[in-house]
């Protein structure tokens, strides 16, 4: 005895004996090779021509509309006629295979583009010394090609974290002069100034500051995290203050809170009361190069990016 939840079709097959379907609580699954087929079938009133339009053998689309009657459960065209006649199943079916099919090109079309879309769309990771003209003007060099640049200021172990994880797909950090080992690919962008500033008086009237005198004062030090190559080239003071957003290390240096050694690209000298010093560093051994790091396998279009980088870095290319 058939059970109640359980749908029992008759299918007619052009004179063969009838097959039994059961389809359970009502659901129902096609292909959409089956509702091409279909529709081809409806259009052209025949199987052979529907199998011609649609690249395929005669039994395959029968086949095809076989399974989807037998998956539907009722019968969708009568083929003891010629052409073709369709139940009233099969008509009213047919209309939304139309637009199912519809449906079925436009997003075919949209998965062809999606590449492209998201190859639109870049994130560039970044550390507080990376200069701003430079970030502004890729920006623009990019938005002129149809690319949206998202730009993160991190420090570099956040960075190199985010790159890993496709978080970001370039970053731009002060080189470190240790291996990065098979993770990450790199490429010198150019070089930054790096030089001492104070509020004006800080220290003792002469010049050049002593080490001595920068070392027995504050440091003010943007970064949270700093690596010991970095240190080693950045902290002179044995007493440091971590201020890591650049708009309150300029309020602390403008107070006097400390003195700062950072890149000449800021234009600290410009802030009220802050003045660049000569120090017994002097400018030889100041200047620091930039790297572009990313992952390895990428494609070419970032590797071309990755030139034109250094293009803009260094002027050679004016947006």
């Amino acid at each position: 005895m058939v059970s109640p939840r359980t749908n029992i079709v008759e299918w007619m097959n052009g004179g063969k004996s009838p097959a039994i379907l059961w389809r359970r609580d009502g659901k129902i699954g096609f292909s959409l090779a089956q509702i091409e087929a279909f529709a081809s079938v409806c259009e052209t009133g025949n199987l052979t021509q529907a199998a011609k339009r649609l690249g395929k053998d005669r039994t395959t689309v029968s086949e095809l509309i076989e399974n989807l009657e037998l998956d539907l459960g009722y019968s969708l065209c009568d083929r003891r006629t010629r052409p073709l006649q369709l139940t009233e199943a099969g008509q009213r079916l047919y209309r939304q295979a139309r637009l199912f099919l519809q449906e079925a090109e436009a997003l075919s079309l949209l998965a062809q583009h999606i590449p492209q879309q998201v190859r639109q769309k870049l994130t560039l990771c970044y550390d507080p010394f990376t200069p701003r003209a430079f970030l502004t003007e890729l920006a623009m060099f990019l938005s002129q090609r149809g690319i949206q640049l998202d730009l993160l200021m991190m420090e570099r172990g956040e960075g190199e974290q985010a790159l890993a994880d496709d978080v970001a797909d370039i970053g731009v950090y002060q080189a470190i002069n240790r291996s990065i080992g098979e993770k990450f690919r790199w490429r010198a962008l150019g070089a930054i100034e790096l030089a001492v500033y104070a509020r004006e008086g800080f220290f003792p009237v002469g010049s050049p500051v002593t080490l001595l005198s920068l070392a027995s004062s504050t440091q003010l030090i943007p970064f949270n995290d700093l690596p010991e190559p970095m240190a080693k080239r950045l902290q002179i003071a044995d007493r440091i203050q971590v201020v890591n957003e650049p708009a309150l290390l300029q309020t602390l240096l403008t107070a006097g809170l400390g003195w700062a050694f950072l890149p000449t690209h800021l234009k600290m000298q410009h802030l009220p009361q802050v003045e660049r010093l000569d120090t017994e560093l002097g400018k030889q051994g100041l200047m620091h190069p930039m790297v572009a790091l990313w992952k390895p396998g990428a494609n070419s279009e970032l590797l071309s990016l990755i030139e034109s980088m250094q293009q803009i870095f260094d002027g050679s290319v004016v947006v």
